[in-house]
């Protein structure tokens, strides 16, 4: 169970939602007037995006965007409109097994539906786009961090000690399993033999949470190799 000291301040605007069931009728014809992000707390904004549900439905609204810690893996809530509206809008809640994907602010965010497993928990964020995909959900920790820019963490570690990783090649989605790291990913990247090595051998910065750096470095090979299996 995880341990989550800021419980209150993060967790309040889910907690008065959570009795209310599934998303409100798509909001086809919501236009914003007002386009400003809501800040909801220090670990939570509001930001107007569109979310596919799995039914087929698309919703525009405020959409929920972590400022701590990428991905969300619990029932969430969001609006049809800006929050401090007049009159102020409804809270609507969804659950991640209802929810294919959700787009906003630069921000894109997928349910991880992997192979073999029944009950979809995740829906995490890009982090790395091209012939391997690379997603990211972490989980709140003791102190919380912020968010590093994107850009910054494609070339160092990650900072969460509980992240879970997801990559995906030719539509193949598979979680990354910190316990066998070494093992999977190697075979994973056989493609590129000098860097399979490096990770199998525990080379210095070629470790479970470097693997952002290791997805874009080859991307970036495969990429540049003729006949490389893309």
């Amino acid at each position: 169970m995880k341990q989550i000291l800021y419980a209150a301040a993060f967790l309040l605007p889910f907690v008065t939602a959570a009795q209310q069931t599934t998303p409100a009728a798509p909001a086809a014809t919501v236009t914003f007037a007002d386009t400003a992000v809501y800040r909801a707390n220090n670990y939570l904004s509001f930001m107007p995006g569109s979310m596919q549900l799995m039914d087929g439905r698309t919703v525009q609204g405020y959409l929920p965007i972590q400022t701590m810690y990428p991905g969300i893996d619990y029932t969430f809530i969001y609006y049809l409109a800006h929050p401090k509206s007049k009159p102020k809008p409804a809270k609507q809640t969804v659950q991640v097994a209802q929810v294919q994907s959700v787009t906003v602010a630069g921000h894109y965010l997928e349910s991880m539906r992997v192979p073999g497993e029944q009950k979809v928990k995740i829906l995490a964020e890009r982090f790395v786009n091209g012939p391997v995909e690379v997603f990211l959900q972490a989980e709140p920790q003791r102190i919380p961090l912020p968010i590093p820019i994107a850009g910054a963490m494609l070339h160092t570690a990650v900072p969460y000690t509980n992240s879970h990783f997801f990559v995906r090649r030719n539509g193949s989605l598979i979680k990354v399993e910190r316990s066998s790291f070494k093992t999977q990913m190697s075979q994973y990247l056989q493609d590129y033999p000098e860097l399979a090595t490096k990770v199998s051998q525990g080379t210095k910065d070629y470790h479970y949470r470097n693997l952002l750096a290791i997805i874009t470095e080859f991307n970036a090979h495969i990429g540049s190799t003729p006949g490389s299996g893309q």
